[in-house]
C-alpha cells in the first residue's frame, strides 16, 4: 500500500507538469493548487503532500522560464533556475498544503468547496503582494498596492474557476473512492 501513495504523488507531480506546459492554456487555471489540497487531505506522508506541488512547478518553471517566459527576464543571461516571483507562488502552494492538514477531518462538500476557495483567495492575496512588495510596476504605497489588486482580479476570477473545477474533480473522485472503499467492506 506504501506504493500506492508514491504512485499517486507522482502521477499528480506528472499531470501538475505536463498542464503547465500545455501551450495556450488560460492563465491561473491550472491543478497545482488541487494537488496541494489533495495532498495535504490524502497523503500520510506530510513530505510528500509538499514535494508534489513543489515538484511540479519547479521542474515546469524550469522550462517556462527559459522559453515562453523569457521575455520576463531581459535583464539575466543564461539558464534560469529560480525567479524572485516564484518564492510568493511556491508559498501560496505550501500553504495550501496546510489547509489541506485543517480540513482533514471535514465532510467531502467543506472539503471542495472551503479548499477550493480559501487556496484561490490566498493565492491571490500573496503573490499580488509579492508582486507589489517586489516588484517595479507599483509604486510602494498604498495606491501602489490596491493598483496591483485590481490589475489582478481578472487573474482571481480565472484562478477561482480553475481551482474550483480541480479541486471538485480531485477531491470528489478521492471521496467516491473511499465511500465505495467503505461501502464493500462494510458488505
Amino acid at each position: 500500500m506504501k506504493n500506492r501513495e508514491l504512485l499517486l504523488a507522482s502521477a499528480l507531480i506528472l499531470i501538475g507538469f505536463i498542464y503547465r506546459l500545455i501551450p495556450f492554456n488560460i492563465a491561473n487555471v491550472t491543478p497545482v493548487a488541487a494537488m496541494a489540497l489533495l495532498g495535504g487531505l490524502y497523503l500520510n506522508k506530510k513530505w510528500l503532500a509538499f514535494l508534489v506541488p513543489l515538484a511540479a512547478l519547479f521542474a515546469s518553471d524550469m522550462i517556462l522560464n527559459n522559453t515562453v517566459n523569457r521575455i520576463f527576464f531581459q535583464d539575466r543571461t543564461g539558464f534560469i533556475v529560480f525567479a524572485d516571483y516564484m518564492m510568493w507562488t511556491y508559498a501560496a502552494f505550501m500553504i495550501t498544503v496546510l489547509i489541506g492538514f485543517a480540513l482533514t477531518q471535514t465532510k467531502g462538500m467543506t472539503k471542495i468547496l472551503v479548499g477550493g476557495f480559501t487556496a484561490s483567495l490566498l493565492f491571490f492575496v500573496l503573490t499580488n503582494f509579492g508582486t507589489w512588495l517586489t516588484g517595479g510596476l507599483y509604486p510602494k504605497n498604498f495606491a501602489g498596492l490596491s493598483a496591483c489588486f485590481a490589475a489582478a482580479i481578472p487573474f482571481f476570477r480565472n484562478t477561482l474557476i480553475g481551482n474550483m473545477f480541480f479541486v471538485t474533480i480531485t477531491v470528489g473522485a478521492v471521496e467516491l473512492y473511499r465511500a465505495r472503499i467503505s461501502k464493500l467492506q462494510m458488505a
